[in-house]
């Protein structure tokens, strides 16, 4: 009993100094040179995998076609990957109207055989750019007009080989939405402050720019093939390792925050985070592995405790302790983003959201590892 005791206390332990200090790095000030800053010279391409995207990817390539940034040094490459919707055919359609906008398709048939998908889409699309800047972003996106702007900017200034960008969700109406965005805020606002630290783990696909000559660099996604999600991740470990810690860092700029969309239904939510976890059994970085089994052990120590404390007493107060450091140490973090963002109704959900993640990170996280999962209509095999 009393090593059960003792060796939740330093989990503990590790995990509040882990979890300050991510408040502590959240969107740390920075001190720039700003003397290039403000001259337009970086040809940038935007990325867009797209699958079964019909209802939403006009909005996104709307916002891409009001950016302020000028449009002879944008140009978009979009991605069919094997829709059976209307994708390519709206798509196309809206290309077709805006000829002002330098903008290709491609259209990919369902014979990928190595089920990467995503990857897949985003190498053959590499292919095709020009860019010296990459911008890799999802088809259920949108973004406002300095997005570009910001990011070519926040490049000039830092020469940095990767900009892990923020993304918030933009339709949280329900108390589902609500929490699910305060919960995704978590891992925004954990991943910007894990690169400000100097040990990024973590980033979203959603809002991602790399040089492309890094990406060749590191010969994109090669070696992490067998897992169909992480193009995201994968690539942030890899240029971390092959151009160094300070080669990456946050778009510190409300202009560069891009918008997504909240799921609606348990079931999307489950699936998406599912995807999302399947991919950590390929990380062999040792900053990302330790940051996952602390956290992933304080939240067992939690529960297990909880359960214990049916049998014995003392374990049940060692739940309640553990859960009031977790209560403590996690509240910054959130508190520091919702802030940032002017979203501090979110916090109302914050305790009902901490009961919840328990059980959940420990279900998530072990049925990921065992489980497939639907993904645009397709069924993945983890």
């Amino acid at each position: 009993m009393g090593f059960l005791l003792i060796a939740s206390l330093l989990i503990a332990i590790a995990y509040a100094g882990l979890i300050l200090s991510y408040a502590y790095f959240f969107l740390k000030p920075k001190s720039y040179n700003e003397s290039s800053a403000n001259k337009n010279d970086i040809k940038v391409s935007i990325i867009i995998p797209a699958r079964n995207e019909a209802d939403c990817i006009l909005n996104l390539l709307e916002s891409i076609k009001n950016q302020s940034y000028p449009s002879h040094l944008l140009e978009v490459v979009i991605v069919d990957d094997a829709s059976t919707d209307d994708t390519y055919t709206v798509t196309n359609e809206f290309v077709l109207q805006h000829p002002g906008l330098n903008c290709k398709i491609i259209k990919l048939e369902d014979v990928n055989t190595t089920k990467t998908y995503k990857k897949h889409a985003i190498s053959k699309a590499m292919e095709l750019i020009s860019g010296d800047l990459v911008v890799s972003t999802d088809a259920d996106c949108i973004a406002g007009k300095d997005w570009i702007a910001e990011i070519v900017s926040i490049y000039k200034q830092t020469q940095a080989k990767m900009i892990v960008g923020l993304v918030a969700y933009n339709n949280d109406t329900t108390v589902f939405q609500k929490m699910q965005h305060l919960e995704f805020l978590s891992l925004i606002a954990s991943g910007a402050a894990a690169v400000n630290s100097g040990s990024p783990i973590m980033c979203n696909g959603a809002n991602l720019v790399y040089e492309r000559k890094a990406f060749k660099a590191v010969n994109g996604f090669n070696a992490n093939n067998q897992y169909a999600s992480g193009d995201d991740v994968f690539l942030l470990l890899k240029i971390k390792k092959y151009f160094g810690k300070k080669s990456i860092v946050v778009a510190d700029s409300k202009n560069a925050i891009v918008y997504t969309e909240a799921k609606k239904t348990l079931s999307e939510f489950t699936q998406q985070r599912i995807r999302w976890a399947s991919k950590a059994k390929g990380y062999r970085d040792l900053s990302i592995l330790f940051v996952a089994a602390v956290v992933f052990a304080f939240n067992f120590c939690i529960i297990s405790t909880f359960i214990l404390g049916f049998f014995n007493s003392i374990f049940f107060l060692a739940s309640v302790f553990l859960f009031s450091i977790k209560l403590i140490v996690d509240f910054p973090v959130l508190f520091s983003i919702c802030n940032y963002l002017n979203r501090k109704d979110l916090l109302l959900f914050y305790l009902p959201l901490q009961l919840l993640y328990l059980p959940y990170l420990l279900l998530i996280g072990t049925i990921s590892n065992f489980v497939s999962y639907s993904w645009k209509g397709r069924k993945i095999e983890t």
